[in-house]
C-alpha cells in the first residue's frame, strides 16, 4: 500500500509538471531586421493602414554594420496616418496581454511611437512621443483622437532608447530608458500608465517616423528570449541584454 501511494503521488506530480510545461508562456515575436535587405520593406511586417509612406530597412545611423527599420520615407509631419502615413503591424488580431520591448530612436523632435491592440486604421491605441522631449502619452483612435493618459519622460532625438510596454487587461504601462542604461525595467518608473477597455485585442505596430530595432514580444518578461538554435544577432547575447534592458 505504501508503494502504491508513492506511485500515485509520483503520477500526480508528473501530470502537474507536464501540464505546467504545456501551458508555459512563449516568445510571440522577434525581429532585428538582419535577414532583411537594405532598401526593402520589412519581411515580417504587413501594412495595417495603407498610406503614402513606406517602411524600409536601412543601415543604423549609429552603426553602419547594423540593420534597423525606418518606419517612413517622408518628413515626419507627413508620416502620421491621419495625414497620409502608413501603419505597419505584426502579430495576431487575437493578441491581448503581453510584454513588448524594443529599441527606438527619434530622427527629429516630432510625434512618433507605437500602436497596440490595432484592429484597423480607426481602432487602435497609441503610445506617443510628443514634441518637446518630455511628454509621452497614451491615446485611443476611434473616429478621432482621445487622450487616455498623459505621461512624462525625458528624451531627445538621435539617441537610442529601450522601451517596454506591458498590457494587462484594461491597464497599460510604458517605460523608457537609454539603451546604454543597465538598469532593469523593474527598477524603472513608468513614463505613462493608463487604462481603457474598448479594445481587448489587436496587433502591434509603429506610428510616425521612427527607427526601430531588436523587437521582442512575449507573454512575460521571462519569455523575451530567443531559442538557442536561432542565428540572429542577439541569440548568444541575451544574458547581457536582459541585464542591461
Amino acid at each position: 500500500m505504501h508503494f502504491r501511494n508513492l506511485f500515485l503521488l509520483f503520477t500526480v506530480l508528473a501530470l502537474g509538471i507536464t501540464a505546467s510545461v504545456n501551458t508555459s508562456a512563449v516568445l510571440l515575436f522577434h525581429d532585428d531586421f538582419e535577414k532583411d535587405d537594405v532598401g526593402k520593406e520589412p519581411g515580417k511586417w504587413i501594412v495595417g493602414h495603407d498610406g503614402s509612406t513606406t517602411a524600409e530597412v536601412v543601415a543604423d545611423p549609429k552603426d553602419a554594420n547594423n540593420k534597423v527599420l525606418l518606419t517612413a520615407d517622408k518628413a515626419s509631419n507627413e508620416s502620421r496616418h491621419d495625414v497620409g502615413g502608413s501603419i505597419y503591424v505584426i502579430g495576431d488580431a487575437n493578441w491581448d496581454d503581453y510584454v513588448a520591448e524594443w529599441d527606438m530612436m527619434f530622427p527629429d523632435d516630432f510625434y512618433m511611437g507605437v500602436v497596440f491592440r490595432f484592429q484597423d486604421g480607426e481602432k487602435f491605441y497609441l503610445s506617443d512621443r510628443r514634441q518637446g522631449g518630455r511628454d509621452y502619452h497614451f491615446y485611443k483612435r476611434q473616429g478621432g483622437w482621445a487622450q487616455i493618459q498623459a505621461g512624462m519622460v525625458e528624451n531627445e532625438p538621435e539617441v537610442w532608447y529601450r522601451a517596454q510596454l506591458i498590457l494587462s487587461g484594461d491597464e497599460f504601462t510604458f517605460k523608457l530608458k537609454e539603451r546604454k542604461d543597465k538598469t532593469s525595467f523593474d527598477k524603472i518608473d513608468p513614463a505613462t500608465e493608463g487604462e481603457d477597455g474598448d479594445f481587448k485585442t489587436g496587433k502591434f505596430g509603429h506610428y510616425g517616423l521612427v527607427y526601430l530595432d531588436n523587437i521582442f514580444i512575449g507573454d512575460a518578461v521571462e519569455d523575451l528570449v530567443l531559442p538557442v538554435e536561432a542565428q540572429d544577432k542577439l541569440s548568444t547575447t541575451w544574458g547581457a541584454i536582459k541585464g542591461g534592458y
